[in-house]
C-alpha cells in the first residue's frame, strides 16, 4: 500500500521556520522538506515514518508551504505562475486555475497513492478533491479541528475523526466515519531525554477568544493567583491588562513545545468550544508522553484515555485548578506520580505506534 499524506503547517510557524532557517531556501526539494519535518510540528512525519515501519510507502507533502512546493514544481518541469493570494482568488472563481492546485495534482499523479490521507485544515476544496478522486483508490480525511462551513465531505471515502461526536455527525450525513484518538510521537524522549525542570507551572497554546471562550476568562482568574509561565499564539487578543501577558514569553512551536513540556513540573491544559464534552486535544498526548504532570479541564470521556486525578489531573472552575496546582507544587512525590502513570499510560496505549497499525488494519478493510 502506498499513501500519500497531504499535510498543513500553521502559518505562525512557517513565518517562524524561515526567519530562523534562510539556508533552506538553498537546498533541493528533499532536503528542505526534511529540515521542515526534523522541526516536528504537528504530527510531522510520525504517519509516514510509522508506516513505513510497518512495510508500506508513504511521505508528507505541505499542501500550504508554497515554497516548498513551488520548488518541487521547478524540479519536477510542472510550470505554474505563483499569485498573491488575492489575485489567485479572483483567477480561480473566474477560470477555475489555482497554481496551487496544479502542484498538488501533478505531485498526485507522480507519486501514484493507492490511499490520499487529508489532514483537515487543508487548502483543498471540494471540487479539487473530486479532481483527484480518478487518481486514487481511496480518499480518507482525518480531523481533529472544527468543520469548515464550505466543506462537505462527499467525496471522501471514509472520515476520521477524534471527536465522537463528529462521528455521529458525519455518518448522519450519509459518510463513513470513524473515531481514532490523537497520539504522541515517542522520538521526542530521544530529542529531550532527561531535561532538568526549570519551570513549576507552564501553558502553551493559543488565545483565539472565537475558539476558546469560557477558558480564556477562567485562566486570567488563575493568572491572579498563580505565576504561570505562557507561551502562545494570538495574545495581541487579550487585553493590554490581561495578567496571561504579564507571564508571557513568546510564540513556542515544534521543537521548542516539547522543550518547555520536558522542563515542567506542571503544564495545564484547556479544550476549544469544539470539543464540546469530549477530551480531544494534541496536549494530553504530548505533555504525559514527556513525563510532565497534565491537569486538564474535566471531559466526560477523560476516564477513557486516562485515569482521572491518577495520570491526569483535572479541573472544572478556576478555584479548583488554583487549589490543585498549589498542591501538586507543595506535594512532591504525589506529583511525580502522576506524572510517571500519565507517562506510562501515553507510551502504552497512545503512541503514533499504535495509531498507525490500527489505521493500516483499517484502510486495508475499506480498500
Amino acid at each position: 500500500m502506498k499513501i500519500l499524506i497531504l499535510d498543513n503547517y500553521y502559518d505562525g510557524f512557517l513565518e517562524s521556520f524561515y526567519s530562523h532557517h534562510p539556508e533552506v531556501l538553498e537546498l533541493d526539494f528533499e532536503a528542505h522538506r526534511a529540515l521542515l519535518i526534523e522541526q516536528h510540528f504537528g504530527t510531522s512525519d510520525a504517519y509516514s515514518y510509522n508506516i513505513k515501519k510497518l512495510g508500506q510507502e508513504a511521505q508528507e507533502i505541505i499542501t500550504n508551504d508554497y515554497r516548498l512546493q513551488i520548488k518541487w514544481a521547478r524540479e519536477n518541469g510542472v510550470h505554474i505562475l505563483p499569485l498573491p493570494r488575492c489575485l489567485n482568488y479572483g483567477l480561480k472563481c473566474a477560470l477555475d486555475y489555482d497554481w496551487r492546485y496544479r502542484i498538488i495534482k501533478a505531485q498526485v499523479e507522480h507519486i501514484k497513492p493507492d490511499v490520499l490521507y487529508i489532514q483537515e485544515g487543508n487548502i483543498l476544496s471540494d471540487a479539487f478533491i473530486a479532481k483527484l478522486k480518478p487518481f486514487v483508490k481511496l480518499v480518507v480525511g482525518q480531523i481533529a479541528s472544527a468543520r469548515p462551513d464550505n466543506r462537505t465531505y462527499h467525496n471522501y471515502d471514509l472520515l476520521i475523526t477524534s471527536f465522537p461526536h463528529f462521528v455521529e455527525y458525519f455518518q448522519n450525513n450519509g459518510l463513513n466515519a470513524i473515531w481514532q484518538p490523537l497520539a504522541f510521537d515517542k522520538r521526542m524522549l530521544n530529542i529531550y531525554p532527561d531535561n532538568k525542570k526549570t519551570y513549576p507551572t507552564t501553558f502553551i497554546g493559543g488565545f483565539s477568544p472565537k475558539i476558546y471562550k469560557w477558558s480564556t476568562p477562567l485562566f486570567e482568574d488563575v493568572a491572579k493567583q498563580i505565576n504561570i509561565n505562557v507561551w502562545g499564539y494570538g495574545i495581541q487578543s487579550l487585553p493590554s491588562n490581561s495578567k496571561l501577558r504579564k507571564h508571557y514569553h513568546g510564540e513556542a512551536w515544534s521543537l521548542d513545545l516539547y522543550r518547555i513540556l520536558s522542563q515542567s513540573l506542571i503544564t495545564l491544559n484547556r479544550h476549544g468550544e469544539v470539543s464540546q464534552q469530549y477530551a480531544n486535544n494534541m496536549r494530553l498526548y504530548e505533555a504525559t508522553g514527556m513525563g510532565t504532570c497534565l491537569i486538564t479541564d474535566w471531559k466526560e470521556n477523560l476516564h477513557t484515555l486516562f485515569e482521572p486525578e491518577k495520570e491526569v489531573v483535572t479541573y472544572r472552575t478556576a478555584d479548583e485548578l488554583i487549589e490543585k496546582v498549589n498542591y501538586l507544587l507543595e506535594n512532591d512525590d504525589e506529583r511525580i506520580k502522576i506524572a510517571k502513570a500519565g507517562q506510562k499510560r501515553t507510551l502504552k496505549e497512545h503512541t503514533y505506534q499504535n495509531r498507525i497499525k490500527e489505521l493500516l488494519e483499517i484502510l486495508d478493510d475499506y480498500m
